[in-house]
């Protein structure tokens, strides 16, 4: 049965897992944009096992790491997504949308959220709009990438 868990990166196995879905899941998207360098792929396991993010992990039926939302916490009432990935061979199988269901339905509802996207990357950013999520500007960090800001608010309790 597919599950989501936390997964735990001070297991040197499992943060081994994170970077091959990483590494298979951001090539996609660096291809898809046309940037080959995407700062996630500059990851090793020793930077993912440091980051200070929570990670969630969606295991298929055979236990496999087949997809990771990541999200961090800067303040009490504040979540930022900083991370989402699926392994190539699993795309449009739902489990990016498990996963940040997953998450907002974790959280307390007075939890306002972010994450940003590619413009380039549709499918993530209609999967953030299907969920909420609204444009709240753009950036670019660099001059071959467009980001796009996306806040959900929180729900007024």
């Amino acid at each position: 049965m597919a599950q989501i868990e936390r997964l735990d990166l001070r297991k040197a196995e499992t943060a081994e897992e994170l970077w091959l879905l990483q590494h298979a899941a951001y090539r996609v998207e660096a291809e898809l944009i046309g940037v080959a360098d995407l700062p996630p792929l500059k990851d090793t396991i020793a930077t993912l096992q440091a980051a200070e993010e929570i990670f969630w992990g969606f295991r298929d039926e055979e236990g496999e790491l087949v997809g990771v939302l990541a999200t961090e916490h800067p303040k009490a009432d504040e979540a930022v997504i900083s991370r989402m990935m699926v392994h190539p061979s699993q795309f449009r199988r739902g489990i990016a949308g498990r996963l940040l269901g997953f998450v907002l339905e974790a959280a307390p509802p007075s939890t306002a959220w972010e994450v940003t996207a590619e413009e380039r990357n549709l499918p993530a950013i209609a999967l953030y709009q299907r969920f909420g999520f609204r444009e709240a500007g753009r950036f670019r960090p660099r001059a071959d990438i467009v980001m796009i800001r996306m806040i959900r608010a929180a729900t007024k309790t």
